[in-house]
């Protein structure tokens, strides 16, 4: 765990914790976490390997500090991404299909670093695979409650566990074609896979048709909800 210290109160100790976080994502997304070494942190973030050890603990201690400010940061942007605000004049069909957009969205973006990460979880119980279970429980949670709000549109007779388990294969789906390359031989490129997914996620809904034309496109393309 990093060793309990205050957060830094002056500009250049930010700074230097900021580049320090950015030195250790860049590290993590080229070697994956077992390929981590405090040195190879330092010498990226031009910082003495001494600095570090005043901050944490250990190389672990560094690892699951960069995960927590990461997923703390994920789930402000999913909060802000399928807030009340953005999301009130979504209708079922609507919201399936900005969840599956900012799934394969994020997951692009940080495809490197996140596939390090949830490989990292898959085999070593530690503080940063708690971390990763929590940021998708709590995604889940509140992808859970935003359709419950739109109870009336999901036809399916249990819809929590409809739910659940939608998001389920939704998850999973996308990160192995979106972090772990599986499925390539689809040949399928983001706006397909968006639209697949969406249909496939709506489906498992049993979502009632839109009441305006559905976003997706034949063709397999896509415009913003």
């Amino acid at each position: 765990m990093p060793v309990a210290h205050a957060p830094p109160r002056q500009s250049r100790s930010r700074a230097t914790l900021d580049r320090l976080m950015r030195a250790t994502g860049q590290v993590i997304a080229e070697r994956g976490v077992a390929g981590l070494t405090v040195g190879q942190v330092a010498q990226k973030a031009n910082i003495a390997v001494g600095t570090i050890y005043t901050r944490f603990a250990d190389r672990d201690a560094l690892v699951a500090a960069f995960a927590a400010d990461f997923f703390a940061r994920a789930r402000g942007a999913s909060a802000r991404a399928l807030s009340d605000e953005r999301c009130a004049r979504l209708d079922a069909c609507g919201l399936a299909e900005r969840v599956v957009r900012l799934l394969v969205e994020g997951y692009r973006a940080h495809r490197r670093l996140l596939s390090a990460l949830y490989l990292h979880a898959r085999t070593r119980p530690d503080a940063v695979t708690a971390d990763v279970a929590s940021a998708d429980a709590d995604f889940a949670a509140r992808l859970t409650a935003l359709f419950l709000a739109r109870r009336a549109e999901l036809t399916h007779p249990r819809p929590e566990r409809a739910i659940a388990v939608a998001l389920l294969m939704l998850d999973g789906a996308a990160k192995e074609a979106v972090l772990f390359g599986r499925g390539a031989e689809a040949a399928l490129d983001d706006a397909d896979l968006i639209a697949e997914l969406t249909r496939a996620f709506a489906a498992s809904l049993t979502l009632l048709p839109p009441s305006s034309p559905t976003t997706i496109r034949a063709t397999g393309t896509h415009t913003p909800p």
